[in-house]
């Protein structure tokens, strides 16, 4: 069956010395891996029709068994070339490609996921460019709320009372832990969130488009100062241990593109504390 889609370019694997395995992010059909033969030969056909982070016409001869699917021709559309010249930017679309090709299916209709990529990319080629951190934050919340894996950020009013700034979070169930309703498993792995940082990420889920979170951001900028560097830096970890436990991605991944991005002096605390019952 010959299929004719969109496609984002997620991964370039070399495959021989002249050819590609090429990952795709398509509307409707969700992830899909091509062989390109002779992809690198000077005659080639698809010689600068596709690279990392470009949007293209893709057509290609689909195997109902799944695999690697035969590729026949593909046309760039959207080349985003400010990310060849911006290598912090480029960096953090890696980190988000990287991501939802680990995350994303074959045979699925992934138009959500195709529109929320493409979105989040073309906003890194803006200028100026947006703040990496903020973007990658809300990208992953939206992609936990696309695949149904939001926490539980509901807090208890007995356990969970004002005067209590620091609230333990059981990764395992997603949610706050509530003493007086049941007690910890041997090995739960647990983490300490501050209220404040709890609070950030409530507004943040609450958000119904891109325009909402960058609203949620725009609020939290107007009053920035070390407190609240230090409360995003919290959201970001938290984020970090509740993606790699229940997606299964390494976490040096995120780690590494952070320390990358990251232009300020690291701070004392990140209102995040690891907690082990």
């Amino acid at each position: 069956m010959i299929i004719k889609t969109q496609a984002l370019v997620l991964q370039i694997r070399p495959w021989s010395r002249t050819s590609h395995m090429v990952t795709w992010l398509t509307q409707e059909h969700g992830k899909v891996v091509t062989a390109v033969k002779g992809a690198c030969r000077p005659k080639s056909a698809f010689l600068g029709q596709y690279d990392l982070f470009y949007t293209c016409d893709l057509l290609f001869y689909r195997r109902e068994n799944d695999g690697v699917h035969a590729i026949r021709e593909c046309t760039p559309i959207v080349l985003r070339e400010p990310l060849r010249q911006r290598w912090r930017q480029a960096a953090a679309a890696a980190y988000l490609a990287d991501l939802t090709a680990r995350v994303s299916v074959s045979h699925h209709d992934s138009n959500p996921l195709f529109l929320l990529l493409t979105d989040t990319l073309d906003r890194l080629t803006g200028t100026p460019p947006p703040p990496a951190l903020e973007l990658l934050i809300g990208y992953e919340t939206r992609l936990l709320k696309h695949l149904g894996l939001m926490p539980d950020l509901t807090t208890c009013p007995l356990c969970h009372t004002p005067d209590r700034p620091w609230l333990r979070f059981s990764l395992p169930s997603g949610r706050f832990v509530c003493p007086h309703l049941e007690k910890s498993q041997a090995g739960d792995v647990s983490l300490t969130l501050h209220r404040k940082v709890r609070d950030l990420f409530r507004d943040l889920c609450a958000a119904e488009s891109e325009a909402g979170a960058i609203q949620v951001f725009g609020s939290f900028a107007s009053k920035k100062n070390e407190a609240e560097l230090n409360l995003l830096l919290g959201l970001s970890r938290f984020l970090g241990m509740f993606i790699a436990f229940h997606l299964d991605v390494p976490s040096a991944v995120r780690r590494v593109t952070l320390e990358m991005l990251n232009t300020t002096p690291p701070q004392k605390s990140a209102l995040l504390e690891n907690n082990q019952p």
